[in-house]
């Protein structure tokens, strides 16, 4: 039967003696178009059901919204408002590919019924949400965020946050699992969770990162009296006191280097 026939009122039909014959005549009418309102009917392309709570957006061309509204448990919808010559369909519910549709003439489709048909998607898992900050509160983008299986060494996923510290993993199988977050100027945190198959998108608690205590390095050239770099010479670091902390010995190339020094003052010997 056409989705746009409307069902006929009850019609009482009296059977008063035994074998009697009555002829009940019905007449079926389409159903009154609104000039302002489309509607239409939402199933499921594999079984042919109608679908429930489907949210049906019109927009005009460009996708700026006009108005919205449900499927009802038969599947039809109906949305009103004041449309343009021109407008586009949005179908979406969770569980079905999300619907969009080319630039339709909303006159047409004040005539006749819209019959949509959602196809179902696989399930892709659980979404885990997270947010990384310093320790003043401000979101930190760029921080590398490392999933492991719980009682693995091999990375499951990676990704890094964003501008806003925000930082998305999708497609997980339920589990425990181990994060790492990671940069260079900060010290690294591990949280460890548990992704149930009960909640689809799981908010992570916020993480808070301590900045490190970036140390120094010193390096240079040790060389002769004739500019000749001196290879295996004793190089001392010491303190602001004189106090002697680092040694060691210059390369081939008369090169040293001295590294993990705090701020502050040192002098260097050589010999």
């Amino acid at each position: 039967m056409s989705k746009t026939v409307v069902p006929t009122p009850p019609q009482r039909v009296i059977i008063a003696e035994e074998n009697q014959e009555v002829l009940g005549k019905l007449t079926l009418s389409e159903m009154t178009w609104d000039e302002n309102t489309i509607m239409g009917n939402v199933s499921d392309k594999i079984t042919g059901k109608p679908i429930e709570g489907v949210c049906i957006k019109v927009c005009d061309q460009e996708y700026s919204p006009i108005a919205y509204n449900f499927s009802d448990i038969d599947g039809n919808f109906s949305v009103e408002g004041n449309f343009p010559p021109s407008i586009r369909i949005i179908a979406a519910k969770n569980g079905y590919g999300v619907i969009s549709s080319e630039a339709l003439p909303s006159g047409g489709l004040k005539k006749k019924a819209l019959n949509l048909e959602m196809i179902p998607v696989p399930n892709y898992g659980i979404v885990l949400f997270g947010s990384v900050r310093d320790g003043q509160q401000k979101p930190l983008g760029g921080i590398k965020v490392t999933i492991f299986r719980s009682h693995s060494l091999n990375p499951y996923d990676f990704t890094f946050t964003n501008e806003e510290g925000f930082y998305v993993f999708d497609n997980i199988e339920p589990g425990p699992y181990r994060i790492a977050l990671q940069a260079q100027n900060f010290n690294e945190r591990i949280l460890n969770i548990e992704a149930g198959k009960e909640t689809p998108i799981v908010t992570l608690e916020t993480v808070y990162l301590k900045k490190k205590i970036l140390k120094g390095t010193i390096h240079g050239i040790i060389t002769d009296k004739n500019n000749t770099p001196v290879s295996n010479a004793l190089v001392v670091l010491l303190n602001g006191n004189n106090n002697p902390i680092q040694i060691t010995y210059t390369n081939e190339d008369g090169v040293y280097m001295f590294y993990r020094l705090d701020p502050g003052t040192y002098n260097i010997m050589a010999k």
